[in-house]
């Protein structure tokens, strides 16, 4: 009896649908997707249960006619290629005629649809991949097509889907970056009963900032042979590349060479280990990319890798200093997709005479010197205990360059002096503090008078409960608050906080760290994302740019350095002592 079966079409057509349909937001991504190619001015989408349930994707375009209309629904039939030479010129989200029969092989479909001029339209329902019915119906111009109880027919992949909010927070993702790249057409989103989420047409500038609420200033238009877009100015960034967009004209793409162009653009603009917020669509000719090696299309090969690696890498850095050779905000950077939303800012250096001024001189102290008025937040403070670099107390604070280094005299060795950066070094004495008390007697929290209300959305509330446990232990309580003005996620409110952070605006870091920590649950690289998340924190705890420090406030940093086994760089790997010798500063001016 023979070992190789062939497969009935209903089964061989459940199996190729897992290539294409995975969960609902690959049903959500492929209608839209078509109804783009349709030439829709306006796209509305509507799921129930998060999509596991219901599935509704309305649009405005072309519609299909009746003889076409059931013929969709088959594998491989598609109106956007008919030869192979055709691969060659692909410019349509959709060519490979799988979407619509991968859909209807796992769920209960019907489409309605009706073209331009005519009078009737047509009704096509299919029930697990059977075999189609067809009618005549009154339906507005346009195609509509719903789809319910995804996956009833194949519960062993039913079983693998999320909460529905989850699943919501995946198609609502989705749904961004195609809305993102098409700032043309209006898009609506909703979800069961909750706020729907609407985008009038505009411009790609306008598009970003209805999706991400980030305003103009905050980004730096990309505009190159081969590049358009927009990218953040530098700044923080954020801690995984979910923010950086990338297209090829005008299709949704995965490419790690493009996104490490994209950073390379930055250069020492960006911190190690962060990434930008991007969204570039590179215009290559169809003919010099291949979208055909992947079900979902997501993925791309070019004819030349370095060439797009360059063009990319280029534009962006051409972008930075076009921006930054002209006049700049100084009040704020952008800082993440929520700062606009949360009213995050990060002060920069003061411009100007000021400047101008401090970069000449080295601010002296002396015994009747006047100390500046006492912080807002305290820069540093000291926990006690062994000392491991005492050469650190043996130092003498003779003065301060820039309102951000200190410089300090040793006379050991024959004459030494120290260029400390403010900054990193109190970033580093709060962070080795944070982690000495987390993994200690616990990191002590305080209690805001007014408790903080920050708002998710599905994928942020899943990841705040997946980290609960560590943002407890690192100081936060923070508790649920009822419905997401968001959409389907969930409002929380911030009633502590680590007594080393100033209280307000912490919306922006909770969303960090638990990004970052939802992941550490059974990771063999749990330490490594806790102290990524203590870093973070300790970051935030200190001030940043100018700020003149008295000598008591500057011997005080240096007893803290003392106190830590420390490599003279701040968490993020960068210097924070210098070490000059008598002898160098001699030799340099020929003594």
């Amino acid at each position: 009896m023979p070992k190789i079966n062939i497969l009935d079409s209903l089964l061989a057509s459940k199996i190729a649908a897992g290539e294409v349909i995975d969960r609902p937001s690959s049903v959500v991504k492929e209608l839209i997707e078509n109804s783009v190619d349709a030439g829709a001015s306006s796209i509305s989408v509507y799921l129930a249960e998060g999509g596991k349930r219901v599935i509704k994707v309305t649009d405005d375009g072309e519609g299909i006619a009746r003889e076409d209309a059931p013929l969709a629904f088959l594998r491989h039939a598609t109106s956007k290629i008919s030869k192979e030479e055709d691969l060659e010129a692909v410019l349509t989200m959709g060519f490979r005629g799988e979407a619509l029969a991968s859909v209807a092989a796992v769920s209960r479909v019907t489409l309605k649809t009706r073209r331009r001029m005519e009078t009737e339209g047509t009704l096509v329902s299919i029930e697990g991949g059977s075999a189609p019915t067809v009618s005549g119906e009154g339906c507005p111009e346009g195609t509509s097509i719903e789809v319910r109880d995804l996956f009833f027919n194949t519960p062993a992949r039913l079983k693998f889907l999320r909460s529905p909010d989850a699943e919501y927070g995946r198609s609502l993702e989705i749904f961004k970056r195609l809305a993102l790249i098409n700032p043309k057409t209006r898009f609506k989103i909703q979800h069961g009963s909750g706020r729907p989420l609407e985008t009038p047409p505009g411009a790609l500038k306008d598009r970003i900032f209805d999706l991400f609420g980030i305003s103009g200033k905050d980004i730096i238009e990309v505009s190159a042979p081969f590049v358009e877009g927009y990218i953040g100015a530098a700044g923080d960034g954020y801690p995984t590349s979910r923010w950086l967009l990338i297209y090829v004209n005008g299709r949704v793409v995965r490419d790690k060479s493009i996104n490490r162009a994209v950073i390379d653009g930055y250069g020492q603009m960006l911190p190690p280990g962060r990434f930008p917020f991007a969204v570039l669509d590179l215009k290559i000719p169809p003919e010099d990319v291949d979208i055909n090696i992947h079900p979902t299309k997501s993925e791309v090969r070019f004819k030349s890798q370095s060439f797009v690696y360059d063009a990319v890498k280029l534009s962006v850095r051409g972008a930075l200093g076009s921006s930054a050779a002209a006049p700049a905000d100084q009040g704020r950077v952008f800082s993440g997709h929520n700062a606009a939303r949360y009213g995050y800012t990060r002060h920069l250096p003061p411009s100007g005479p000021y400047l101008a001024r401090e970069a000449s001189t080295i601010e002296s102290y002396s015994a009747g010197d006047s100390a500046p008025p006492p912080p807002p937040l305290p820069l540093f403070s000291s926990d006690g205990g062994e000392v491991k670099n005492p050469e650190f107390l043996g130092l003498e604070i003779v003065g301060q360059l820039w309102g951000e280094f200190l410089i300090a005299e040793s006379h050991a060795n024959d004459g030494e002096f120290f260029v400390i950066d403010q900054h990193g070094a109190a970033e580093r004495a709060a962070f080795e503090r944070l982690k000495k008390r987390f993994y200690g007697e616990g990191i002590r929290r305080q209690l805001l008078l007014l408790p903080e209300r920050i708002e998710t959305t599905p994928e942020e509330k899943d990841a705040i409960a997946a980290s609960s446990e560590y943002l407890d232990r690192m100081g936060f309580e923070i508790i649920p608050f009822g419905p997401s003005l968001k959409g389907g996620g969930e409002s929380f409110l911030i009633k502590s906080v680590p007594d080393i952070l100033k209280p307000g605006n912490c919306g922006r870091l909770i969303s960090e760290l638990s990004e970052e920590l939802s992941s550490a649950g059974g990771s063999l690289k749990v330490e490594e994302k806790i102290e990524g998340a203590l870093m973070r924190i300790a970051c935030h705890s200190v001030i940043r740019g100018p700020r003149p420090l008295a000598r008591e406030e500057g011997a005080a940093l240096l007893k803290e350095l003392s106190g830590i086994d420390f490599a003279s760089h701040c968490p993020h790997g960068r210097p924070v002592v210098k070490r000059y010798s008598r002898k160098e500063i001699e030799s340099a001016f020929k003594r």
